[in-house]
């Protein structure tokens, strides 16, 4: 996996560490997937899915993360890593291997210093 883009994963996670701030996500980028494809099909389905991706994803931030955002500040970001996420993530749910990248949590002592 390119560098820059194992990063930026690993960026991704790291702003999207509670569980229900990722299972939020996980629906939220399914709607955004889903709102893709009806896109021509169904605009009012479509809004509606973009409404409930933001709903959720917000909710994740602000009630259970407690962070802003990704797409506050880098909108690109937001995008392809949590679509990224998203289908690496149903890949290990559906395979069971792993294959998002993964990095060490600092223990509070590390943060104390």
């Amino acid at each position: 996996m390119n560098m820059k883009v194992r990063n930026d994963l690993i960026q991704y996670q790291k702003a999207h560490q509670h569980k229900w701030n990722l299972i939020l996500h996980y629906f939220a980028f399914l709607f955004a997937f889903l709102a893709w494809i009806f896109l021509f099909i169904n605009l009012t389905v479509t809004i509606t899915l973009t409404v409930l991706h933001y709903v959720f994803s917000w909710i994740g931030h602000f009630y259970f993360e407690k962070n802003k955002p990704a797409s506050y500040k880098r909108p690109f970001l937001g995008f392809y890593a949590g679509f990224l996420w998203f289908f690496m993530k149903s890949f290990e749910l559906l395979t069971g291997k792993k294959v998002l990248p993964t990095y060490s949590k600092p223990n509070q002592k590390d943060e104390e210093y």
